[in-house]
């Protein structure tokens, strides 16, 4: 288990998630990257103006949560950070396939709200169409 990709939206149970992934990484010399994905907004009733402001505030939130968790300290061999925008289960499994992880880690329930990362359904997406293990970690 040497590539560890960890779906983080900011919720507590994404936050036990990277705990559990970063615990894992340091039992088996594993690195770790977590991935965060600003998920698209289809809000029909939302102008072009108002979803762009949406967006680009996720966008900062997004940075400054990853930010923060770089610069927390960990024993870990190597630490990556991945922001990525469009459909989370799909961003994620591409992150996946791409750098050939060896597991996904991520929490079983999200953020919910207007301003909020889905992950509930994203979990069982992931879980459904991963081509490697996934470990979904209860809140």
């Amino acid at each position: 288990m040497k590539r560890i990709l960890v779906a983080h939206d900011g919720s507590k149970a994404s936050e036990k998630a990277l705990k559990k992934a970063l615990a894992i990484a340091e039992t088996f010399d594993s690195s770790v990257t977590i991935i965060s994905v600003i998920p698209e907004l289809y809000l029909t009733e939302l102008m072009e103006m108002d979803r762009t402001r949406i967006v680009d505030t996720l966008t900062e939130e997004t940075k400054r949560m990853m930010e923060k968790i770089r610069k927390a300290p960990k024993k870990v061999k190597s630490l990556k950070t991945l922001i990525r925008q469009g459909n989370p289960a799909e961003e994620i499994l591409e992150a996946a396939a791409k750098m050939k992880a060896d597991v996904i880690v991520t929490g079983s329930h999200g953020r919910h709200g207007a301003q909020r990362f889905l992950l509930g359904s994203v979990s069982s997406k992931v879980v459904d169409h991963a081509e490697c293990d996934v470990l979904v970690v209860k809140k």
